[in-house]
């Protein structure tokens, strides 16, 4: 997602007014959400910049055990002044690069391992037990397609339980703060 927005706020009173319903991003242990505060969406802020990050609804210790902890899409903004008066918004947001190229390499570390020990040990199994030969490679072809299965499918279930969140988090920011599409 890549959106621009102009704001009739100074880019300074649009952060303050952003941090005014957004928590700041604390950890806090004794939070069953992990981080201080009650309010929808999580936020870091520096200057001109933000993060944002919905606030999940189940504790955070069952939550880092889901796919939807794992490619969770967060919201990066960039406030800057317009050339008139005002300030001008750009948004971007999804899951971060470096996770999706972790997960490409996990998949293709997993099912490079499968395929290459399948294949090398298929001589040493036709050479010291023939007879169970075709069965130990069938078996590693099954173990490739599950394992394979499996890490194809854990991106979606965490695309579906995340889903939302992206629209979420730009129709707060909307409702609070005046912002104009700019095309």
């Amino acid at each position: 997602m890549l959106k621009f927005f102009s704001s009739p706020l100074p880019p300074d009173e649009f952060v303050t007014k952003l941090k005014t319903f957004v928590d700041e991003e604390e950890i806090d242990p004794g939070s069953p959400t992990q981080f201080s505060g009650d309010r929808p969406v999580v936020g870091r802020f520096d200057v001109g910049h933000f993060t944002l990050q919905r606030r999940v609804g189940i504790p955070w210790y069952l939550w880092w055990l889901t796919p939807g902890q794992w490619f969770k899409p967060y919201v990066k903004g960039t406030v800057t002044s317009a050339k008139e008066s005002g300030s001008k918004i750009e948004l971007t947001g999804g899951t971060p690069l470096l996770i999706k190229i972790l997960w490409v390499l996990v998949f293709l570390g997993a099912a490079g391992f499968i395929t290459v020990a399948g294949i090398l040990s298929y001589p040493y199994n036709l050479s010291h037990d023939p007879a169970h030969t075709a069965e130990y490679f069938l078996e590693a072809i099954v173990l490739l397609n599950v394992v394979s299965g499996i890490l194809v499918v854990l991106p979606i279930i965490g695309w579906l339980q995340t889903r939302f969140d992206l629209a979420d988090i730009l129709k707060e920011l909307q409702s609070h703060l005046d912002l104009r599409p700019v095309d």
